[in-house]
């Protein structure tokens, strides 16, 4: 199979488990909300940055070092394959196990002082445990989807989700009268539990599928190659997570210093984070599974200098992400309201769905161009874009929300947003020889999408009348979807070679795997 053709295949393959560990994940976020509320909601989503920004520090940027490593390995083959893999669990493990280390002894400071509400101290160190593990885990996912085998690896996390559904819920039934605290507690037992079969399970399965190379002298240029790539996107990363983090915890606060009581506070930020933005950013599962292949792919192009391939795959990409991302936007704009309410049985949720939808193609682009410029080697501006993107919305969230409450929390989201898609596609412009055709790849597509909306608010009414709530939502986006797509065929957007290549990829059976 040649590099495209295995790239494409690799993204459907990957996309389409993705899109189910998303559509468990939306699930069980439903559920979670019912269960404790969205006050609830609001308390575990402040946890939830917590842990990010702790698992950031963990990781350490392993999974980038490790698929970058293996990925050039095997084009050069000057290395070990193992004892690059030794290396990188032994990076992950130290980092994972200093940062559980900080997050266990400092939990009662950052929920006390940090997110204020001594409900959550319990919780962050329980998920303190998980870290080291999840570090392995991110070292092996890096792993895996250098060398293709990306089947196996998302089997792998769909039974970690199905297994966290499973504890969570069984542990939430036997504690959730005991109150909020006991709740979360329950639900991070279950991640934690699902981290280490996770890591367990992928390391058996590495021990599997790695083939027994002879070990080098190498040692110690492994490690550093391992540094120069991990230590900037680390830092990146890190400096990103930590500037969000804050963010996420000075918006409760500034909501209600702008005169919102604490459990509407609480409440509004868990209805925007908890549920308005996995919804728009739901789709995305398409984006985010190619550019973590465009990584090692691009890597190994770039490492043989090949120019013209890496010039290739990126305008293509790149038009296959706006061609998704405006549809996208579009789709979740008009179908808001059948979305929200059919998801969440909520039209509380409906208003920051339809708002943030113009974001999506921004969001969706800036993953992609950011795929495209780590397997260019390009981590240290990724690094640099980060911690000004994150700097200027912590000073936004202080100051504008406490005057202006939720419109000028949104704002800072779009301001965020803008800047970093900004900064990361000039970039982009730089490096490579990016081609964007402003008629095809974005006048035709938008107007297609509009077309669509026409279409939707004038056979929905009629055709799905009288329809149940959430088969009303499916029946709406998947007419949206079809309409869209035969619009973009008329208007010959999706051009009959683009239409054989993904043909011949799906009718494929899976190879290599």
């Amino acid at each position: 199979m040649s590099g495209a053709k295995k790239l494409l295949h690799n993204t459907l393959l990957l996309t389409a488990t993705s899109f189910l560990m998303r559509t468990i994940a939306v699930s069980f976020n439903v559920y979670l909300t019912d269960k404790i509320g969205t006050d609830g909601i609001g308390l575990f989503q402040l946890i939830s940055s917590v842990y990010a920004m702790a698992i950031t520090f963990a990781s350490g940027g392993i999974k980038l070092a490790s698929m970058r490593l293996v990925a050039d390995d095997r084009v050069s083959s000057h290395l070990s394959e193992r004892q690059i893999m030794r290396t990188c669990l032994f990076y992950a493990f130290a980092c994972g196990t200093i940062v559980t280390i900080i997050l266990y002894e400092f939990s009662g400071f950052i929920g006390t002082k940090w997110i204020g509400d001594e409900r959550s101290i319990s919780s962050l160190k329980v998920l303190s445990l998980s870290l080291p593990f999840i570090s392995a885990s991110a070292a092996l996912g890096g792993y895996f989807t250098a060398i293709g085998k990306v089947f196996r690896y998302t089997f792998v996390q769909l039974c970690e989700q199905l297994l966290k559904i499973t504890v969570t819920v069984f542990a939430l039934r036997s504690v959730v009268s005991y109150g909020l605290e006991a709740s979360c507690i329950a639900i991070v037992s279950g991640m934690t539990v699902t981290e280490i079969f996770s890591a367990t399970a992928s390391a058996v399965l590495y021990r599997i599928t790695s083939k027994k190379s002879e070990f080098t002298d190498k040692l110690k240029n492994i490690s550093k190659k391992l540094l120069h790539i991990a230590i900037p996107d680390a830092i990146g990363s890190e400096m990103r997570s930590v500037l969000m983090t804050v963010e996420h915890l000075l918006i409760p606060v500034g909501f209600k210093k702008s005169g919102i009581n604490p459990q509407s506070a609480m409440s509004t930020y868990g209805i925007i984070h908890g549920m308005s933005l996995p919804l728009v950013l739901y789709p995305s599962a398409l984006l985010s599974s190619l550019s973590g292949l465009l990584v090692p792919e691009i890597s190994a192009q770039h490492s043989e200098g090949n120019r013209t391939r890496i010039s290739y795959m990126t305008a293509r990409v790149l038009h296959i992400a706006l061609l998704f991302s405006i549809g996208t936007a579009g789709i979740i704009y008009y179908n808001a309201h059948e979305i929200s309410v059919g998801v969440y049985s909520d039209e509380n949720v409906t208003f920051y769905t339809r708002l943030l939808s113009p974001l999506i193609p921004v969001m969706y682009l800036d993953m992609t161009i950011d795929g495209i410029l780590k397997g260019l080697d390009q981590q240290k501006s990724y690094m640099r874009y980060n911690i000004i993107d994150a700097s200027i919305c912590v000073a936004l969230v202080y100051f504008l929300v406490p005057i202006f409450s939720v419109k000028g929390y949104i704002f800072v989201v779009f301001i965020s947003e803008i800047i970093n898609f900004a900064l990361s596609f000039r970039r982009l412009t730089v490096v490579s020889e990016v081609r964007v055709d402003l008629f095809r790849d974005i006048v035709v597509p938008l107007g297609c999408v509009i077309c669509t909306g026409a279409v939707k608010n004038i056979v929905s009414p009629i055709v799905f009348a009288g329809t149940g709530d959430k088969l009303l939502a499916i029946f709406s986006v998947s007419l949206s979807v079809i309409v869209y797509l035969i619009f973009l065929k008329i208007f010959s957007s999706i051009d009959n070679e683009e239409i054989a290549w993904a043909k011949n990829i799906t009718v494929r059976k899976i190879k290599n795997h």
